[in-house]
C-alpha cells in the first residue's frame, strides 16, 4: 500500500474525501501539526507529498527519504525549494485552473466593495447608526464607469475581464507577449504598457505568479504612476506588493484605497493595513470556495494515482530531468492561488 501524506493539518472531514478519491490502495495520513519531529515520524514510509502552503525545503525533504513526487493543493508554487528538489529527483506538480472562478469572483467583490464603501457601510449601521450622507460625500462609485488594468492576463485575468464586461468597464491588461488583435476584440480588452496602465487604471489589479522577478514588482516608484482616485486589488501572492510602500501612498492620499486578499506576512498581526479604513483584507480565501476545493482534490487525487500507477504526472511545475521549474504554462493556466 503507497502512502501519502499531507504535511499540514488539514479539515478531518476534507481528508477523508480525498482517502476515497484516491481508494484503498493508498493510506492518507495527516500531521497534526507543524512539528518537524511528527513530520518525520510519520513520513518515514511516505511516497508522495500532499502539500498546500507549507514551505517544501531542504529540512523538510531530508526527514522524507522515499517521497519522489510533491502535489500541491494550489496553482501557486512559490512554497518550493527547486534546489532541494532537484538534489533529491523529485517531481512536483500543482492544481492550474482549480480556483479560477472562485478567485475571478472574489476580485470582483474587492472592487464592488471598495467602490460603494461596503465595508464602512456595513459597520456604520451594524453600530446603529445611519449616516448615508458622510458616505456619499466620501463617494460612491461605480464599476460601469471604470477603467481596469489587469496586470497579468492568464486564466484568472481572463475570467475577471469577462466578468467586468458586463459591468461595462474599460479593460486594459498588460503580459510579455500581447494578444492577436481578433483575440483582444473578442474578450473586449485593450493591451497597453505596464507604466501606461498604471498610469491610466482607475483600479489596479494584479494577476501574476510570484516570482523573483516579480518580487515587489508594485513598488514606490510604480505606485507613483497610479492616479490618486485608483484602488490595488492583489488577489495573487502578497510579496507581489511593496507593503510599507502601499501603506506610505494610501496615507498620503497617492491612491485611494486596496482589496488584498493576500500579504506578506501571512499570520496574526501580520496585517500593517488593520487600522487603514480605505483597505479591505480577506485571509487568503479568494480560491478556497466549495467547488474549487472539489475541482482542486479531484485533479490532485487523479494525479498521484498517474503517479503511483508508474505514469507521468500532469501539470508539472518542476521536472528534476529538466533541472528547471516546466513553468511554460505558467501565464497560461497558473495565474496564482
Amino acid at each position: 500500500m503507497s502512502r501519502v501524506l499531507v504535511t499540514q493539518p488539514f479539515d478531518p472531514s476534507q481528508l477523508k474525501g480525498f482517502q476515497a478519491l484516491l481508494g484503498p490502495e493508498c493510506d492518507l495520513g495527516m500531521v497534526s501539526s507543524l512539528d518537524l519531529k511528527e513530520f518525520e515520524r510519520l513520513a518515514q514510509d511516505a511516497e508522495v507529498l500532499l502539500n498546500i502552503f507549507r514551505p517544501i525545503h531542504d529540512e523538510l525533504l531530508q526527514l522524507a527519504p522515499h517521497v519522489k513526487f510533491v502535489q500541491l493543493l494550489t496553482v501557486g508554487y512559490d512554497q518550493l525549494d527547486f534546489k532541494a528538489l532537484a538534489r533529491r529527483q523529485i517531481l512536483a506538480a500543482n492544481a492550474p485552473g482549480s480556483n479560477t472562478e472562485a478567485v475571478a469572483e472574489h476580485t470582483i467583490l474587492f472592487m464592488l466593495s471598495l467602490l460603494k464603501n461596503y465595508t464602512q457601510a456595513e459597520k456604520s449601521t451594524r453600530d446603529n447608526k445611519w449616516e448615508a450622507m458622510n458616505l456619499i460625500r466620501a463617494g460612491i462609485g461605480d464599476l460601469s464607469t471604470a477603467t481596469v488594468g489587469l496586470v497579468g492576463f492568464g486564466d484568472i485575468g481572463r475570467a475577471v475581464a469577462r466578468r467586468l464586461s458586463g459591468f461595462g468597464s474599460q479593460i486594459f491588461y498588460t503580459k510579455p507577449h500581447r494578444l492577436d488583435p481578433a483575440e483582444e476584440e473578442r474578450l473586449g480588452v485593450h493591451y497597453a504598457s505596464l507604466p501606461d496602465l498604471l498610469a491610466a487604471s482607475t483600479i489596479v489589479s494584479l494577476h501574476l505568479p510570484m516570482s523573483e522577478q516579480n518580487y515587489h514588482m508594485l513598488n514606490a516608484e510604480r505606485l507613483a504612476l497610479m492616479r490618486p482616485d485608483a484602488l490595488v486589488i492583489n488577489t495573487s501572492r502578497g510579496k507581489l506588493i511593496d507593503e510599507q510602500a502601499l501603506r506610505e501612498a494610501l496615507l498620503q492620499g497617492k491612491i485611494a484605497g486596496a482589496g488584498l486578499d493576500v500579504l506578506e506576512h501571512e499570520i496574526a498581526g501580520g496585517n500593517i493595513f488593520a487600522d487603514l479604513p480605505q483597505v479591505v483584507v480577506t485571509p487568503h480565501i479568494s480560491g478556497s470556495s466549495q467547488q474549487a476545493f472539489r475541482n482542486t482534490t479531484s485533479m490532485s487525487a487523479k494525479n498521484i494515482m498517474r503517479f503511483l500507477h508508474g505514469e507521468r504526472p500532469r501539470y508539472l511545475v518542476f521536472d528534476p530531468a529538466a533541472s528547471l521549474p516546466t513553468a511554460g504554462s505558467q501565464e497560461a493556466s497558473t495565474e496564482e492561488r
